[in-house]
């Protein structure tokens, strides 16, 4: 049996963590976007453009990436589900 770490989203695309596996690797993810930020300066007073295209890259870039590795830990599909 193999063991899932997320299902799938409710409404829209994406899954949620249902394990500690799952957890651990939303909680790497959220760490891995949060070094973005401040190596990109968000948080600085007067964030320069490019530090902020610099950041919106990373999260497009580690979001997809996290997508990519864990959609054989899904439940079920990954695909865009609307209202019933």
């Amino acid at each position: 049996m193999k063991k899932y770490w997320f299902r799938p989203r409710r409404l829209g695309y994406g899954f949620a963590p249902i394990s500690w596996e799952g957890w651990l690797a939303t909680l790497v993810l959220i760490i891995l976007l949060l070094l973005s930020a401040y190596t990109n300066g968000i948080w600085e007073e007067g964030v320069s453009s490019k530090g902020g295209i610099r950041f919106l890259l990373d999260v497009v870039i580690f979001t997809c990436l996290f997508t990519a590795l864990y959609k054989d830990k899904v439940d079920g599909s990954l695909r865009w589900r609307f209202w019933k």
